[in-house]
């Protein structure tokens, strides 16, 4: 089912070309940087040339990402079962009930197998938010009245990344505007219901360009 929710998910929009555009934006900043002496030059050469490796792969893919499953007549049948919630029924879906008596290692092997299809846009996210996380560090700041609020250029951070305690009972909701960025900290009460934390207190913040 959460191979179904993949395609599914790949099949809204011009995924491929987005990746495509981004991994392209990514090799020409971080290539710009040879010139810069505060940098590795080795560590940097490895990640444009996996950049470069992953952009070749997104564009070698035909057609949109993951839909080459559905050439699969297991996954195809499957699918449709599913969507039409038969596939609960051992009757109405009999391969799916065959399947799921196959013993585990073979069906995580399997499933490990069709994921495979994926693995190109995992790896991309995850070499293109490690090489952001580097270009900056956490720091300590505080918020007043459970409240912060930071200037900004415009477009001059990507994302932000904030940390809590993991037993704080605490969490952000955080606005942006062209020149500025705002968080907001919550807390869940006992009733499970939200409510404003009006404390100051310090957190780690990062911002990454």
């Amino acid at each position: 089912r959460q191979i179904f929710i993949l395609i599914n998910f790949f099949d809204r929009g011009d995924f491929k070309a987005e990746l495509i555009k981004t991994l392209n934006n990514e090799i020409t900043y971080f290539a710009k940087l040879k010139d810069n002496p505060a940098v590795d030059l080795s560590k940097l050469d490895t990640f444009v040339r996996q950049l470069a490796k992953l952009n070749q792969w997104a564009k070698s893919q035909n057609g949109k990402i993951g839909h080459e499953l559905l050439q699969d007549d297991f996954i195809a049948q499957s699918k449709n079962k599913l969507t039409q919630e038969a596939a609960r029924l051992s009757f109405d879906a009999p391969a799916v009930k065959c399947f799921l008596a196959f013993p585990e290692q073979q069906r995580q092997d399997q499933l490990s197998e069709w994921l495979k299809a994926f693995k190109g846009v995992q790896t991309s996210v995850e070499v293109i938010l490690r090489l952001s996380r580097e270009t900056s560090l956490f720091q300590t700041v505080f918020a007043e009245d459970g409240y912060y609020e930071e200037e900004m250029a415009k477009e001059q951070y990507r994302f932000i990344a904030i940390e809590l305690p993991a037993d704080s009972n605490l969490y952000p909701e955080v606005s942006t505007g062209p020149t500025r960025f705002s968080i907001h900290f919550k807390q869940l009460n006992d009733d499970l219901k939200s409510e404003k934390y009006e404390k100051w207190f310090d957190f780690s913040l990062a911002k990454y360009r």
